[in-house]
């Protein structure tokens, strides 16, 4: 199962839910492979064509319909609209490590006295009772001891996945600026303001170009 996480919101696509502080939103089949489709190609700036594409694979909607779908989307973002970000005449993006993506698989564990106890047998029909009474015993303070190895195991892998999932939280709160990459050129800064008509020809593409408050554009070399 994979799952997206920025900050405390989490986004599922096997559930097409996303969820934050505040609540947990629905979304339809076409926000939910929108919304994949963006995170998975953080940093790219993707047309309206192929997210219309995407959403509606094999169907022929109305523009107006990837329009409806990212404004549902941001409202499940509550105050993080800012999220998906429009460029002006050529499509949508989101930054560079916005989002975290986790796979989780179910653990597979062996019950330890279920299998013991199968395996138990008695080892001579023709005991007398204390000695069949004393096996038993014996049998369950095996059976008990042998629980804690496998709790240890549980426990210890919980805790070894809450620390690395906060270690990942933490250092994804240091990547900034947002970048997005535009013909083989990186462009970070403020990318919401960025347009591609006032672009410079003479880009080199080695060096990236940051996009100040105002949206001026400068090559940092």
């Amino acid at each position: 199962m994979i799952i997206y996480k920025y900050g405390k919101d989490v986004f599922e696509p096997q559930k097409s839910a996303y969820t934050n502080q505040e609540a947990t939103t629905k979304l339809s089949a076409s926000e939910t492979k929108i919304l994949q489709f963006l995170i998975d190609n953080s940093g790219e700036i993707i047309s309206r064509e192929k997210l219309l594409e995407i959403g509606w694979p094999d169907k022929v909607v109305v523009p107006n319909s990837l329009n409806v779908a990212i404004a549902n989307l941001r409202k499940a973002f509550k105050s993080k609209n800012e999220i998906i970000i429009t460029i002006k005449g050529a499509g949508f993006t989101i930054a560079n490590n916005t989002f975290i993506q986790q796979q989780f698989q179910p653990e597979v564990i062996i019950d330890n006295e279920q299998h013991h106890a199968e395996q138990l047998q008695p080892a001579d029909n023709h005991n007398d009772t204390n000695a069949a009474g004393t096996e038993t015993d014996n049998t369950k303070v095996q059976l008990k001891n042998n629980a804690f190895p496998t709790m240890a195991k549980i426990g210890y892998s919980v805790c070894l996945t809450v620390m690395l999932a906060w270690v990942m939280l933490w250092a994804s709160s240091w990547q900034s600026p947002p970048c997005v990459t535009v013909n083989n050129q990186k462009i970070c800064g403020n990318i919401e303001l960025l347009n591609l008509q006032k672009l410079p020809q003479n880009l080199s593409g080695k060096n990236t170009v940051y996009i100040d408050t105002t949206g001026k554009m400068y090559e940092k070399i």
